[in-house]
């Protein structure tokens, strides 16, 4: 029903299955978080393209997904899978160690605001995490209200800012703060993000300052001590223009998590995002 025409479920054989994901192999997996179901791309006979999600509670329910269109499912399996047809290309990992390039990873940053400000606008505030096929951890706002309080905490913590972990307060902030977060790591890679704010597991701490380490750096330019070392070799000589950027994109990183002055909307972070790319030199404020 997520076209609104009725397709009568299909049954997939477990054979069937494991040929198209290469038995649930690593070399098809695009997604596995913490806490929740795994996806697999695969191919069908036909050469459809699928994808089938495995939960890593066999107890738990199927997600509910409303982004692509639901095929049928497989009972034959250890753990019942559900299987999504995939209109236009197979779905990947977003790999930093892969994804050099400044251009690729402003890219990733500025399509991802633009469906999370889709979502907060075309839904009526729908916040949380947003995922391919899965908003079971996304929260709605009623209309006149500016947040919302809940009784639990879901999702990666590093993305989860303090009223949400502390008090379940969930906000336009919740997602301007995850996202900024996500801003950072694209231009530090996750493992120099972690060395630079010293901290390997969030989820011991109670409240998480952010150092001012990262934006004395941005305000003296010293962009070798904390940009991905692999994309500066990448990118060699960083241009004027692209040095602009990378200024622009980390003070709004900043502002994003609350350490430079109001923390902006999505819809906001969209507008600056593209502003600064077109005309870096112009938006850059600090």
């Amino acid at each position: 029903m997520a076209t609104g025409k009725y397709n009568p479920i299909k049954f997939f054989s477990a054979d069937k299955i494991l040929k198209a994901t290469k038995s649930f192999s690593k070399c098809s997996l695009v997604l596995e978080p913490f806490d929740h179901e795994r996806w697999y791309s695969g191919t069908l006979d036909n050469h459809r393209k699928i994808l089938v999600t495995q939960p890593s509670n066999p107890k738990g329910s199927f997600p509910e997904v409303r982004d692509i269109a639901d095929v049928g499912c497989c009972l034959e399996t250890e753990v019942p899978v559900m299987v999504y047809y995939v209109e236009r290309k197979q779905y990947c990992r977003v790999d930093l160690e892969k994804i050099v390039s400044w251009e690729k990873r402003v890219k990733i940053a500025e399509e991802i605001a633009t469906a999370l400000a889709y979502l907060h606008t075309a839904f009526k505030a729908l916040y949380g995490a947003a995922k391919l096929g899965d908003f079971s951890n996304c929260v709605s706002i009623p209309q006149g209200e500016t947040y919302v309080k809940l009784g639990y905490v879901r999702g990666a913590y590093d993305y989860i800012d303090d009223e949400y972990m502390n008090n379940g307060v969930v906000s336009e902030k919740t997602d301007a703060f995850g996202f900024g977060v996500l801003m950072k790591k694209l231009f530090t890679r996750e493992a120099r993000f972690r060395e630079l704010y010293g901290r390997k597991n969030w989820k011991t701490l109670l409240k998480r300052k952010f150092p001012r380490c990262l934006s004395r750096s941005i305000e003296e330019g010293r962009f070798d001590e904390i940009v991905d070392s692999n994309m500066l070799e990448k990118i060699g000589e960083v241009a004027e223009i692209e040095r602009f950027q990378m200024e622009a994109f980390l003070v709004l990183s900043e502002r994003c998590i609350g350490l430079r002055g109001e923390v902006p909307n999505m819809v906001q972070v969209v507008k600056e995002l593209k502003r600064s790319l077109q005309n870096p030199s112009s938006s850059f404020v600090l």
